[in-house]
């Protein structure tokens, strides 16, 4: 019943559209306006199907999926939260490790960061310690 409605909503909105189209308000002329610009827009969004098609194909191509990262990551609570979620993940953090440490800049920051405090120190002279971790066998 739900989806229904929504369904019948965003079909109103296409309808609404097009009806706009052909009393002579063509697409660009409503995108070059941004009032009906901003309109057009909030209503999209407040419809939960229509929002979820505007994400499936912002996500559905690279350009657009580095178009939306390069945005998002633009705003440092979505970059802290990003890298919150990348480090939470073992997979992902190990592939974090490998980059920091393949590269010598980065590393060199590591290292700076590892050596930074007398705690840090401590921690990495036991670490050091420590024998190598056996190689696993494939």
């Amino acid at each position: 019943m739900k989806t229904a409605r929504r369904g019948l909503a965003v079909l109103a909105m296409a309808a609404a559209l097009t009806g706009m189209v052909a009393c002579g308000s063509d697409v660009d002329e409503i995108v070059m306006n941004p009032n009906l610009k901003d309109e057009v827009i909030t209503k999209l969004l407040a419809d939960d199907i229509a929002r979820q098609d505007i994400m499936d194909r912002l996500t559905k191509s690279d350009v657009w999926k580095r178009s939306l990262a390069d945005t998002l990551l633009g705003d440092t609570d979505i970059k802290a939260m990003a890298v919150e979620r990348l480090t939470g993940e073992a997979p992902q953090r190990e592939a974090i490790i490998k980059t920091l440490i393949g590269d010598a800049t980065m590393r060199a920051e590591v290292i700076t960061a590892l050596t930074a405090t007398e705690d840090m120190r401590k921690e990495l002279q036991e670490a050091l310690k420590k024998p190598l971790p056996k190689k696993q066998e494939s």
